[in-house]
């Protein structure tokens, strides 16, 4: 991906007015969704794809973030935020925004290291509509479409009191030969959190469920089926550095491919944002 390369054809900020929400996601498809479960969705896709604010890009590289990453804030742009790396310096600028009456999305993750980049994905709704987030994503291959879109599904935890986050992506390196898996943010205190996120007392680890029928609401109990592909937690006291970042066994290697890559990213990205705007509240 050429960094310096910018897409001034393609603005982010739309000249008429916003579209209506219903057109970025149908409310009654997400209340239906709920009632579907992410096994399911591994056979077929539970969000269709209306139309969205803005244009999502096709990243270049077969993982477009490294191994691991930090979220930081930038001094000079207050609702900008970014994703970087010691090796890499600053990779992807995270644009955040008040609500829908702006006409874009609540996060935007650009290409680049600038809001002027185009959009690579983005994360909205989870308020009034059940609380779930829907993922934007780049288009998939031969579907026609500008962007695709998952559901990032709200679960309530009954043995424990922190809730879960899960979705359906595809995953593999071919197109042809993808396969739609199914993964889980889950609290994790100390643990694989503490071992590789610099002894971290408490963060979130991404688990690899095993695609059997279950309910969304079910509490699926660890075996060793489940691998943990990624970790994020909030970093320790930094007057800059927001959240570390780090992918875990295969989600490593790059096997699971491109899309899981960024979707794994962004749902932390998405949580992160969603518990700052609900500090006082369930979020």
């Amino acid at each position: 991906m050429d960094h310096q390369e910018r897409d001034a054809s393609t603005p982010i900020v739309r000249q008429s007015p916003p579209p209506p929400y219903s057109q970025c996601l149908v409310e009654k498809e997400v209340q239906e969704s709920e009632e579907v479960s992410l096994a399911q969705s591994c056979k077929q896709k539970i969000v269709s794809q209306p139309s969205c604010p803005v244009s999502i890009s096709t990243p270049s590289q077969a993982s477009p973030f490294p191994p691991s990453w930090n979220l930081y804030h930038t001094l000079s742009m207050s609702r900008t935020l970014m994703v970087g790396s010691r090796e890499g310096g600053s990779l992807f600028a995270v644009s955040r925004h008040p609500g829908w009456w702006t006409g874009k999305p609540d996060l935007v993750l650009h290409c680049g290291p600038h809001n002027a980049f185009r959009p690579l994905a983005a994360g909205m709704g989870g308020v009034g509509i059940g609380r779930h987030s829907v993922i934007v994503l780049p288009p998939l291959p031969g579907s026609g479409q500008g962007s695709s879109q998952e559901l990032l599904v709200r679960v309530e935890g009954e043995r424990t009191a922190h809730v879960r986050f899960r979705f359906a992506i595809e995953v593999g390196t071919e197109p042809g030969k993808w396969r739609r898996e199914i993964f889980e943010w889950q609290h994790s205190h100390r643990g694989v959190v503490g071992m590789f996120l610099d002894g971290a007392k408490s963060g979130w680890k991404l688990v690899h469920l095993p695609n059997q029928e279950h309910d969304d609401s079910e509490e699926l109990q660890p075996n060793s089926r489940q691998e943990i592909v990624a970790v994020w937690a909030y970093a320790k006291v930094s007057m800059t550095k927001v959240l570390r970042f780090r992918y875990l066994g295969s989600g490593a290697t790059g096997i699971l491919g491109q899309r899981w890559n960024v979707m794994a990213a962004m749902t932390a990205l998405r949580m992160y944002q969603r518990q700052q705007k609900n500090r006082n509240k369930d979020w």
